[in-house]
């Protein structure tokens, strides 16, 4: 038998009148949604979860603790402008990463595509475009308006700069500063980002080698 909506939710969450919530949702302990939330069906928040903003988290989606999502971005252009956070379904979102709002000076949004995982401690800034697919590893930093495309590839600690676009299929080595594009399907690597080869194993992966 399904439980009811009040039994998937722990009493110790707050829940914002005007959040919406689809069916076969799990908020977990000292979570906090906001009132212009949308959780789509299956979507889980593990504990100590923030929802904040215009956000929508899509179906089955997964945020583990400590992370937040949809808070005002660190721009200090910003004045509280009614914008946007979209999360795809199927997404993981591990502990203590953070994902800002968009700003109206951007696209006014910020998005994760469908089945994506970013790990522990990522942060991605306001207006970024992940695609669908990406990893995204530990400590990961992006400034706003980055692009990546589906199926990339992010190494633990690489650090990319504002308005930086990632190809798709590219690999982003661990350590890895990345103050300039980087083309699809390429490995780039070094204190500041240097071409050293193709990501053959995507390559493959995708039947494209």
């Amino acid at each position: 038998m399904l439980k009811s909506l009040h039994e998937m939710i722990h009493p110790s969450a707050l829940v914002a009148p005007g959040a919406v919530i689809g069916a076969g949702v799990k908020i977990g302990p000292f979570c906090t949604v906001g009132p212009q939330a949308v959780l789509e069906d299956g979507v889980e928040l593990v504990s100590h979860v923030v929802v904040d903003g215009r956000t929508r988290i899509g179906a089955a989606a997964k945020l583990y603790p400590f992370c937040t999502v949809g808070l005002a971005p660190q721009d200090l252009k910003y004045k509280g402008e009614d914008t946007e956070t979209v999360i795809g379904p199927r997404t993981q979102i591990r502990e203590h990463a953070s994902i800002h709002r968009g700003t109206v000076t951007g696209t006014s949004v910020t998005r994760i595509g469908a089945d994506c995982l970013l790990m522990a401690c990522v942060h991605v800034a306001h207006d970024c475009h992940i695609g669908d697919g990406v990893i995204i590893s530990n400590n990961v930093v992006m400034g706003g308006h980055v692009e990546v495309g589906n199926r990339a590839v992010l190494g633990g600690a690489a650090a990319v700069l504002q308005f930086v676009r990632i190809g798709a299929g590219a690999m982003v080595g661990g350590v890895t500063g990345v103050p300039a594009d980087v083309a699809p399907y390429c490995f780039v690597f070094g204190p500041r980002a240097q071409m050293v080869g193709l990501n053959m194993v995507g390559l493959r992966r995708r039947g494209l080698l």
